[in-house]
Parts: structure tokens; C-alpha cells; sequence
């Protein structure tokens, strides 16, 4: 069982990577594939808090002022993982954070793709669009060859650059539109998911201002 399970997901990924739309058309149908879905999250979000807590933050540059290096250096401070409670929270803080936009991003897609692409396209669920945009993230997973000296870096970012290609081809293949309907979806849900993480800064620095 475990063999087949092993087997499919890297079909999948091969097929996800490789941009071949009758894999991504299967993702959507297959319900099955919602628990590999989660790991692929989970794993990309753990990635991600393991570079966020072993970088070192930097803020200061030539030419400033010393008063301004040290306020810079004070919040380069807070953003520092030395303890062993500060690397769990960092990492469980970035977990939380991509498995939040994943949600996020997944219903906005939703919303907005069904919208766009009701003329000609086809109806999609919020639970099939998170499968599709879990596994438009998978080429992200490159970023645990990070610590790879030379081409770990190099094949990181082509990684990340290639999830936002399998991204559109997720939404193409979700919807049944063209390329450039798939990139206004792709642009708007972007936008919207800007402004929602730009009001709930704004909600929160109002109440902690009011509570203050």
C-alpha cells in the first residue's frame, strides 16, 4: 500500500512539474489526493521556517546614522531564533502562515475564478482548488536543497519560479480556460489577498494603538 502511495505521489509531481494538464485534471478529481495535498504544505512550510530561523537578519547599511542602525539593529534583534522555544515558534509561525494562505488563496481562486470563467469554463469547489494550489506549489519544495553549496540556491529560486508557472496551469486546468484567463485570475486573487492582509494589519495596529 505504501509503495503505491509513493509511487503515485511522484507521478504526480513528475506530471505536475512537467506541466502535463491531464495530471492536474486528475488532482481536481481525485479526492484522494487532499492528504498528499497537506503534506506538501506542511513540508513547504517547514522549509520555509528553517530558512526564516537559520538566516541571519541584517538591517544595516553603510551610510547610516547611528541612531537609526541601532533602532534597525534592536528589530533585527526580535526577528533573531536563538532558543530552542524561539526556533519552535518560528517554525510552527511559518507552518501556520502558509497552511493560513493556502486557505486563503484557495477560496479567493475560487471566488474569483468561477466568476471570471462561468460563460465558458467550468465550476470548481474551494476543496478542489486547494488540492490544485497544494500541488502548484510542489516545484517549492527545491527549498530544502538550499544547503547546497553553488547550485542549491540556484535550483531553490528556479523551484520557486517554476511554482508560479504550475500555478497558473493549476488554475488553467481547474476552470478550463485559456493562459491569459488563468493569469487574470491568478493577478486578481493576488490583489485581493494583498488587501486583505493589508486590512487586518491595519485592524490590528488600530487595536493595539486603542488598547495601548
Amino acid at each position: 500500500m505504501l509503495a503505491v502511495l509513493q509511487e503515485s505521489f511522484w507521478e504526480r509531481l513528475a506530471g505536475v512539474v512537467g506541466l502535463k494538464r491531464a495530471t492536474f485534471e486528475g488532482i481536481r478529481r481525485d479526492a484522494a489526493t487532499a492528504s498528499q495535498a497537506w503534506w506538501i504544505v506542511l513540508l513547504l512550510g517547514l522549509s520555509q521556517g528553517i530558512v526564516l530561523v537559520t538566516t541571519p537578519v541584517v538591517l544595516t547599511f553603510p551610510g547610516m546614522s547611528e541612531e537609526v542602525a541601532a533602532d534597525l539593529e534592536d528589530f533585527a534583534a526580535q526577528l533573531t531564533f536563538e532558543t530552542t522555544d524561539q526556533l519552535v515558534l518560528g517554525l510552527a509561525a511559518s507552518v501556520a502562515g502558509l497552511v493560513l494562505t493556502w486557505y486563503l488563496t484557495s477560496w479567493l481562486l475560487t471566488a474569483i475564478g468561477n466568476r471570471i470563467a462561468r460563460p465558458t469554463g467550468q465550476a470548481v469547489t474551494t476543496v478542489e482548488m486547494r488540492r490544485l494550489v497544494a500541488w502548484g506549489y510542489s516545484p517549492s519544495l527545491a527549498w530544502y536543497l538550499l544547503p547546497i553549496p553553488i547550485v542549491g540556491p540556484m535550483l531553490a529560486l528556479l523551484g520557486w519560479l517554476w511554482s508560479l508557472v504550475t500555478g497558473v496551469m493549476a488554475v488553467r486546468a481547474a476552470f478550463g480556460v485559456g493562459i491569459w484567463q488563468a493569469l487574470v485570475i491568478r493577478v486578481a486573487a493576488f490583489l485581493a489577498a494583498v488587501g486583505v492582509v493589508i486590512l487586518i494589519a491595519v485592524a490590528l495596529t488600530t487595536l493595539a494603538v486603542l488598547l495601548a
